[in-house]
């Protein structure tokens, strides 16, 4: 687990100085569900609904969100990738791909959700065409290209 504790510190840094540069509109890549997917990899469904609330609270501490609403947003999504993936046992890409855009999509219908529950939400069609969407699509772009165009790909067995 050092591997995680050594990612969350890279991700933070990343998704504090780089993410801003690559920016479009307000869309930025989701680097902390990322390194959830790539973590769930190699855990246990209990093990990363917990990792995914640590992610969720560095996340919340970054971004000024309401503490916790990403801890239950990552820690349901940890649990239910490893769930999928015991099912899903394909290392193509293409599934990979449609799994991360899922889990994007969940991601942000989940915290669109949680904040409508207190009243602190954007109108539901706006923010899903401009936040959701392009944020589950861009994020499953950079996670693509992380598995398939480098050596993470082949560690993990990830073919065309």
């Amino acid at each position: 687990m050092i591997w995680l504790v050594g990612g969350i510190l890279g991700v933070v840094i990343l998704q504090t100085t780089i993410t801003p540069l690559v920016e479009l509109g307000q869309v930025r890549p989701d680097l902390f569900l990322l390194l959830l997917y790539l973590g769930s990899y190699k855990m246990s469904p209990v093990r990363a609904c917990l990792w995914g609330s640590v992610l969720g609270l560095y996340e919340d501490a970054l971004s000024g969100a309401p503490l916790g609403l990403n801890v239950f947003t990552l820690s349901l999504l940890g649990y239910a990738l490893v769930r999928v993936r015991e099912e899903l046992e394909e290392t193509r890409l293409v599934p990979h791909v449609v799994l991360l855009f899922l889990a994007g999509l969940s991601s942000g219908l989940m915290t669109l959700g949680v904040l409508a529950f207190f009243g602190m939400g954007r109108e539901l069609g706006e923010s899903l065409i401009w936040v959701v969407l392009p944020t589950a699509v861009y994020t499953t772009a950079v996670g693509a290209l992380l598995l398939f165009g480098t050596r993470l790909g082949r560690l993990v067995e990830v073919k065309l």
